[in-house]
């Protein structure tokens, strides 16, 4: 088993990678929830369908700020290589303003990485097509995942460290600025709860690039289910 030196070590270097030299400006406490749900049409079907929902609970978790619903759909091009496409709609809330209402396309790839430190290395690439009815242009963002499970050996429990960098590809008129737009580390853990469905829980740490002003830092409890049907 992966010791607590190793795991400290781990941490500190995502960090030290994608954190971006800027000054913190402001923190908030919030709070996340999540659920994913992925299934097969049939055993065999090469077919893939995807949905993800979620809600985030920002000032000290006390006011729902975004929600999101995004399905999808997908194609098993090998064992190692998923493709999908879909779209998502997000609201975001804040307090004496009007919500914000974004319509999004997206493509990504999952695929297995590496094993690494007893675990296992798994990536996500994802493009994104961002419109809203403030502006006319569309928002081009990469956005590149990576994950590490280790599974506690003669347990249901994984220990998990993630972490996804967010770029902008494009400026666009409704407020999107080329360059880095965000990161977050994510330090957990999961449960299986069946063959078909696990919850996973820990820390995620957000940092926001705002234009003309210090960066970000949101301090939050992720929690998400996945079923897989």
């Amino acid at each position: 088993m992966m010791n607590s030196k190793a795991v400290a070590s781990l941490a500190a270097m995502t960090l030290s990678m994608t954190a971006p030299s800027h000054a913190q400006d402001e923190s908030d406490f919030q709070a996340w929830s999540a659920v994913f749900l992925t299934a097969r049409p049939a055993e065999t079907s090469r077919l893939l369908l995807w949905f993800d929902g979620h809600a985030r609970f920002r000032d000290d978790a006390g006011d729902l700020g975004v929600s999101i619903l995004r399905p999808g759909v997908g194609w098993r091009v090998s064992d190692g290589l998923d493709l999908w496409t879909g779209y998502a709609r997000v609201v975001s809330r804040s307090d004496g303003a009007a919500d914000v209402e974004e319509h999004r396309l997206w493509q990504q790839a999952t695929y297995p990485v590496t094993g690494i430190l007893g675990g296992r290395l798994t990536g996500r690439t994802r493009l994104e097509q961002r419109f809203r009815d403030s502006g006319e242009d569309t928002g081009w963002r990469v956005r590149q995942f990576v994950r590490w499970e280790r599974r506690i050996e003669g347990s249901p429990f994984s220990v998990l460290a993630a972490d996804e960098l967010f770029i902008n590809v494009n400026d666009a008129d409704w407020g999107q600025q080329s360059g880095f737009d965000q990161n977050r580390l994510f330090i957990g853990g999961a449960l299986r709860l069946s063959k078909w469905s696990r919850f996973e829980g820990g820390y995620l740490n957000n940092i926001i690039n705002l234009a003309g002003s210090d960066d970000r830092m949101n301090h939050n409890i992720f929690f998400q289910l996945f079923v897989n049907l």
